[in-house]
């Protein structure tokens, strides 16, 4: 009887440990480019968020926006239902804007030639390589005025996509503060504008 006891004491004992596990529902955790993207709801708060880690002598007169909605002194949003503004301005032509449903831009106050930056949404994430290619092309055939800018930078996040172009320590720079605000930041292309 002692046995038979033990026995049954011994597979109780068991099935307590092996019900100690959790029972509750796995917690939900978002993705790493949720996480990652967290405060970004528009194009504009990702150029924000690189405007506000410039240090104060590191910043250079600028303004964003569109000539409709201008923002001195920091990036706005840009209409992009404005599509000659849109091209005349940050050089997104063609296929380009028909892939995009926002975009914000800031750029140098006396040249944008030394620097532009904008930043877009795309529609669908899976035109980023199509609107990578569309904007290089679009860039690099622009007939500049006052002069041509150095360097083409453009980065994707997710699914945005930030383009710049301008004096190379400028878009430097920016690359550096972008590449440290968003850790799943892709530089896409960079090269010299010829």
């Amino acid at each position: 009887m002692k046995k038979i006891l033990s026995v049954i004491f011994a597979f109780a004992i068991l099935f307590t440990f092996a019900s100690c596990g959790t029972t509750s529902a796995p917690e939900e955790t978002e993705a790493p480019e949720e996480t990652a993207l967290q405060g970004v709801s528009a194009p504009v708060d990702i150029l924000n968020t690189v405007w506000a880690s410039y240090a104060e002598e590191e910043k250079f007169f600028a303004m964003g926006g569109s000539p409709v909605a201008p923002v001195d002194g920091a990036p706005g949003a840009f209409d992009v239902s404005d599509v000659e503004t849109l091209a005349a301005q940050l050089v997104c032509t063609g296929d380009a804007v028909a892939m995009i449903d926002d975009a914000a831009s800031i750029m140098h106050a006396m040249n944008a030639n030394t620097f532009t930056g904008a930043a877009y949404h795309l529609s669908d994430s899976a035109n980023k390589d199509a609107f990578v290619a569309a904007m290089k092309d679009s860039i690099s055939t622009n007939q500049w005025m006052c002069g041509f800018p150095e360097k083409l930078l453009i980065v994707s996040v997710a699914d945005y996509v930030v383009v710049t172009f301008g004096a190379a320590d400028i878009t430097e720079t920016f690359k550096t503060k972008l590449l440290s605000a968003y850790e799943i930041a892709v530089v896409e292309i960079e090269e010299a504008i010829a």
